[in-house]
Formats: structure tokens, sequence, C-alpha cells
């Protein structure tokens, strides 16, 4: 729990970088780098890793068997960024494509290069250092003469990145299934942040008599629903579904397999702090910063499809488990379950 206290906090704080008055998200000077489509493209791959670990964990800790059993699962999972969700072609000011308002220059592979650079790449939030459009104004009056030199912000420099844990309660039925809880919810100064995700792991080779009396093997379709939102400035919605194997090939190793279709979506939504700002930083050369508009941002993913597979190991009071995913960002994750109560997880072969 504290360690999802301190992602959420991460992203709240450190990534969003903004204060909260009462119910509304207040943007800090320190978004006088961000207009809305360079901060959804700065924060997209991001928000790839949470829906990626936010559908991890599943399925493959149980053999589906009727008997029923509650446990607590937590998880966390390391992922590989790939270079191409390091960088983001960013917006240039409209002025800069008009040479009688503003000549630019930039810096690429060492090399001075005069005019508008596309793609204008630039970090994401994983990438490295960003590069600047120098501008000389042709002209001294508004707004020809707010097209100044404009600096992009700059990567962490990562390339692996720490998902989001996962804390939650797995219930098997006796309808040959698992129930998924997760919750939480905690205070972000004068509103709620909330979390929950409800999912389902459900048998169904039984009905089908697929595999006669081997009662080693499932074949089982899951699904989950994640949803994440303060007030109505962020709002995040994900959700996963799947078809997964598994083969107990004891009574202390299981063996899993799934693919999975997920997506995620919402909305980020923050309005401008002027207080302070100095006239060099309201003079700038995106319309929608000198406006001190509203940031309004969709949230995204890159992944789409996700196959997993790794072993779960049993023991008298619960379980570990190990895996991998291949998916946009690679993912390695490891888990551990502990039982309520003690299963008979006696097979007959």
């Amino acid at each position: 729990m504290l360690i999802f206290n301190k992602y959420i906090n991460l992203i709240f704080f450190v990534l969003f970088s903004f204060s909260l008055w009462s119910k509304d998200i207040v943007i800090t000077r320190n978004f006088v780098l961000f207009t809305s489509k360079n901060l959804e493209g700065y924060l997209q791959p991001l928000f790839t890793t949470v829906n990626q670990s936010l559908n991890s964990s599943l399925f493959g800790l149980s053999n589906l068997d009727g008997k029923f059993r509650a446990t607590i699962n937590f998880s966390f999972s390391s992922l590989l960024i790939p270079d191409d969700h390091k960088w983001f072609d960013a917006e240039i000011p409209e002025g800069f494509y008009d040479t009688s308002v503003t000549l630019t220059a930039q810096i690429r592979d060492g090399k001075i290069q005069n005019g508008v650079f596309n793609p204008n790449k630039q970090p994401t939030i994983f990438g490295g250092s960003s590069t600047p459009i120098f501008a000389a104004p042709q002209n001294h009056f508004y707004p020809d003469s707010f097209y100044k030199t404009i600096a992009y912000p700059e990567g962490l420099h990562l390339d692996l990145m720490v998902g989001l844990p996962v804390l939650q309660l797995i219930v098997e039925t006796p309808l040959k299934n698992e129930v998924r809880f997760r919750f939480l919810t905690i205070p972000v100064q004068e509103e709620s942040f909330v979390f929950f995700t409800i999912g389902l792991n459900q048998r169904f080779d039984h009905w089908f008599d697929l595999f006669g009396f081997d009662r080693c093997k499932n074949l089982n379709l899951h699904f989950a629903f994640h949803r994440m939102y303060r007030g109505t400035s962020f709002d995040l919605t994900s959700f996963s579904l799947g078809l997964n194997t598994t083969n107990q090939f004891n009574n202390n190793i299981l063996g899993y397999f799934g693919i999975q279709y997920e997506d995620l979506w919402g909305h980020f939504k923050a309005i401008k702090d002027t207080t302070g700002l100095n006239q060099d930083v309201v003079n700038n050369p995106f319309r929608e910063l000198r406006e001190a508009r509203p940031v309004q941002i969709s949230l995204k993913t890159f992944t789409k499809w996700q196959i997993r597979g790794g072993l779960t190991f049993i023991f008298s009071f619960g379980f570990i488990n190990f895996d991998l995913s291949y998916a946009t960002q690679p993912m390695i994750s490891f888990g551990l379950g502990l039982f309520f109560e003690k299963k008979n997880d006696e097979i007959n072969n």
C-alpha cells in the first residue's frame, strides 16, 4: 500500500508538478514548457507503463478446481523502455514556419540546421536531452515579437521503469473462477484520489469436456476493469480481455500462458496560474501559453496486445510467481501470494 501511494504521488507531484487549490488543479510555472499537445506526447509512454502494469497478475496463480480459497497477492514489475518510446514529434509555434516572421535554427547530429526541422524530435519522460529551437524575431510588434527561442523539457534518461505495484484480494469460488479486487483511496490535498479494479478469471474447458479427466489443465477467459480518478480533473479507465491456459505439473508447480487485448483512456485537465510570472514567460511563442488556456490532454497507451507466460510455485502458506510479457514495453513481473486458508490441492493424474 505504501509503495502504491508513493507511485501515485510520483505521477501527480513529480510528473505533473502541480499545486492543488480546493478542487481545481492549478499548473505551476514549470508547465510553461508544455502545451497540451506536447504534454500528451511527453507522458504517453508513462501511461503505457501504467496500463501494462495494471493489466498484470490477472491469471495463472491457481488451478481453478472449484474449491474456495481467498488469497492476498502482491506483485511488482519492471518494464524495458524501447527507443521509440523515448521521443515524440513535438509541436512547433506556428510563426516558426514563416521566415518573414522569424528565422530559426537547431543543432541536430552536431550540425546546425536552418529553418524548422521535421519531425521535431524531442524526449518523452523516459528520453534524454531536449533540443531547443533558436529563433530570431524579424519584427518588433505583437505577435511577431513573441516568436523567440524555445526549449523543451528534458527526459529522465530511463531504459527501465518500475511498473505500478499490484495489491489485490483473489477469491476462488465453487464456480471454478477467480474474482479479483483492488481498491485504494488516498487524500490528495482537498480531494480524494480513488483507484479500484474488478477482475474475473473464469475456467470454461470443463463446459465442453476439452481435457476429459485431466484435472491438471485449465482453459480460461479473463477480464479486468480499472478506474482511477480525482474529482473532474483526472480520470483514467483501463481494461483487458484475454484467453489463458494453465497446466499444473505437480502439487507445487503451475505453468501458464495467455494473450490479452487491453486499452486505456482518460483525461487530465488543469487551469493555469500566471501569478508572479514575468513578462518574458507570458510572451511565449505558443498561443496556448500566451493566452493561459487550460491544459487538457487525453490519456493513451501504445500497448494494445500483451502476451504473457510464467510459472507459479505453490507452498502450504501461499505462492510465488514469475512471468515475462511481450508488449510494446517488454515486462518482467514477480509476485507473492498468502493464503487465508489452505486448500487441498492434491491432484489425481
